[in-house]
């Protein structure tokens, strides 16, 4: 059983309230039941399996050793299915395996809980929580480590093109722009994966995670350049606004809301093309405070244009954090 295949999956919660699949109790709560995912058919089974061997253990027939044996059995079951020998998933960097792996754990936790739970009173005093806490914690693990495999794949990408600081370096823009391309299309890679096989929730908590943080990682970088020419400003602008037009391909309708992060970086876009003037009122009119310290805006500041005393006096009244 443990040895099938994973691809070979199934959307839970069916329709057919016969199918070993539905695990939605009618005394429980909306809130506990199972969102729509992908669940793998050997894991159907094997959780099918484990259930009919609790039914079993509460049999009137059977002595206390006998249901604590059974009860036993169901658990060095579910432990057989986190065994490495038996574990398809070993390489956290497929997508499409850990979010499946991710969905088979918390599919059999929930079945191990709510089946314990509803024979409560007919099982002995045998411990479940240990294995439904493992099961959910090994499969979080895995999404997490592939998660972080991206990011640092990312940083990879990001770092090879040797930072946003294009000063004496030939067709930088090219450079930044390929690289841009590149992450689009690493990112892509596992956002199409992770929306076919992991419930809304969690698909839309890594999709917002992974642009946070490719767009913090450039903010860093844009924010720390010590002097920015006008023809370099309008070459990070415009490849900027190519990286958002990208992702915002990528997060569709998945995303309704700007994040922080993304705000910043249209803002920073901004900062490239406005006049110091007009930067000046945007600080004082809260459109720039709300989202930046004022040290990061005067770095850049410094940055784009001439060490002038009317420049240098503009930049004095960019003052008074309320972040």
């Amino acid at each position: 059983m443990l040895s099938k295949p994973t691809e070979n999956s199934v959307i839970t919660p069916p329709r057919d309230p016969c199918s070993p699949l539905t695990l939605q109790y009618p005394n429980t709560s909306t809130v506990l039941r199972l969102p729509e995912f992908p669940v793998s058919m050997k894991v159907v089974h094997l959780a099918k399996l484990i259930i009919d061997i609790l039914k079993e253990a509460t049999s009137k027939n059977l002595s206390p050793e006998a249901c604590t044996c059974l009860c036993e059995t169901s658990i060095n079951i579910a432990e057989l299915f986190l065994v490495p020998s038996f574990d398809p998933f070993e390489d956290t960097e497929d997508p499409g395996k850990a979010s499946r792996f991710f969905c088979d754990c918390w599919y059999l936790s929930h079945a191990i809980f709510w089946e314990s739970v509803e024979l409560k009173e007919q099982l002995p005093n045998e411990n479940f929580f240990d294995i439904i806490s493992y099961l959910r914690s090994k499969g979080a693990a895995t999404l997490k480590n592939n998660s972080d495999a991206l990011h640092g794949k990312i940083n990879v990408l990001i770092n090879q093109m040797g930072g946003l600081d294009g000063q004496g370096k030939e067709n930088h823009g090219l450079v930044i722009e390929m690289a841009f391309v590149q992450t689009v299309a690493l990112i892509n890679k596992y956002v199409t994966s992770w929306k076919k096989n992991l419930p809304k929730d969690e698909y839309r908590f890594l999709l917002q995670s992974t642009i946070d943080k490719t767009l913090k990682l450039l903010l860093v970088d844009v924010l720390s350049i010590q002097d920015i020419s006008a023809k370099h400003s309008t070459c990070i602008s415009n490849n900027f606004n190519l990286l958002l037009a990208q992702l915002s391909k990528v997060r569709s309708e998945d995303l309704a809301d700007d994040s922080d992060s993304w705000i910043r970086f249209k803002l920073v876009i901004g900062l490239m093309d406005d006049s110091l003037v007009t930067i000046v009122e945007n600080w004082e009119n809260g459109t720039l405070s709300k989202y930046f310290r004022s040290s990061e805006v005067q770095h850049l500041v410094r940055a784009l244009f001439q060490n002038t005393e009317k420049n240098a006096a503009l930049r004095r009244r960019i003052t008074g954090d309320i972040l």
